[in-house]
């Protein structure tokens, strides 16, 4: 039987590629973590770690094959001890259920479906977890969060993803800019606006390398993670920004970008196979499935 601390030490060392980092990530000195990868090579027996190769790379510590093969196993067990200590340390509700909600989901929809969701009487508590794509799948890995509604990525299939809708990214324009009556824009005809740039958007390196590519460097009116300021600022006439098509129930005019093919997959993802289960039988991810179905 593997010691849970040790299981700590293993993945610090792997995520951090450094005996050192890895220590101040624990909270031990640099001799007591690597007694401790020590011991846990010799009970796997098997090394864990190339020393060697990864300094002669400049690169710290890297992981061996057998190593690799660890870090799968390490993750999950790891997940699962954390799932445990949370269910143990708290009242167990049977009708609690743990949401992470992509913070670029819109507001309003959110809105709708919690006071549908009320309007059921049906029990079920929730806990809504509002955050990042990167915040969202760390929670939903350490098992913190029973499922997520979030952009599905190819590299989700171990969360045993339910894509729901596929949205394009569109250019924003005020109603009275001259090219919000056009059925798609280039980029090149927008290079004199200034644009409100969403901070948070999952896209935004695809993005900004889209309209380098094509000579444009765009001016900024707004920096920010807030969707409705971007929003606010482009009925304003003050700017135009880019945004997913879900977004699209205002006065502002969603028009496609030429060339522009990135499009973002919403859908939900479980911590487990057995909370596939529970969303099947959850009135609020009923409501959501229903809200996307109609789209």
């Amino acid at each position: 039987m593997i010691d849970q601390y040790l299981l700590r030490y293993f993945l610090a060392v792997a995520e951090t590629g450094s005996f050192s980092r890895a220590a101040k990530r624990v909270s031990v000195t640099q001799p007591t973590l690597s007694s401790g990868i020590a011991k846990l090579e010799r009970e796997l027996g098997a090394r864990l770690f190339d020393r060697d190769r990864g300094r002669t790379a400049g690169q710290g510590v890297a992981l061996t094959p057998a190593g690799s093969r660890f870090l799968v196993r390490a993750r999950r067990i790891a997940a699962e001890y954390e799932h445990a200590l949370v269910e143990l340390s708290e009242v167990t509700d049977p009708t609690l259920l743990r949401i992470g909600v992509l913070n670029t989901i819109p507001t309003p929809w959110i809105e709708a479906w919690l006071a549908l969701h009320r309007a059921l009487g049906s029990g079920e508590t929730l806990e809504i977890l509002d955050g990042t794509e990167r915040d969202i799948a760390d929670r939903l890995e350490r098992g913190r969060i029973d499922m997520a509604l979030t952009a599905v990525r190819p590299h989700h299939a171990r969360f045993h993803p339910e894509v729901l809708a596929r949205e394009r990214y569109m250019m924003v324009l005020p109603p009275d800019h001259p090219l919000a009556g056009e059925s798609e824009v280039e980029a090149e005809q927008l290079a004199r606006d200034r644009m409100a740039l969403r901070r948070h958007c999952e896209a935004l390196p695809e993005i900004n390398r889209f309209f380098v590519e094509r000579g444009v460097r765009p001016r900024f009116v707004l920096k920010t993670t807030s969707d409705e300021r971007v929003l606010a600022v482009v009925r304003s006439g003050a700017g135009v920004g880019m945004m997913p098509e879900c977004f699209a129930s205002g006065p502002e005019h969603f028009v496609p970008v030429r060339d522009f093919e990135l499009v973002r997959e919403i859908g939900l993802l479980h911590a487990s196979e057995a909370h596939i289960a529970e969303a099947l039988a959850s009135p609020f991810v009923g409501l959501v499935r229903a809200h996307y179905n109609r789209g």
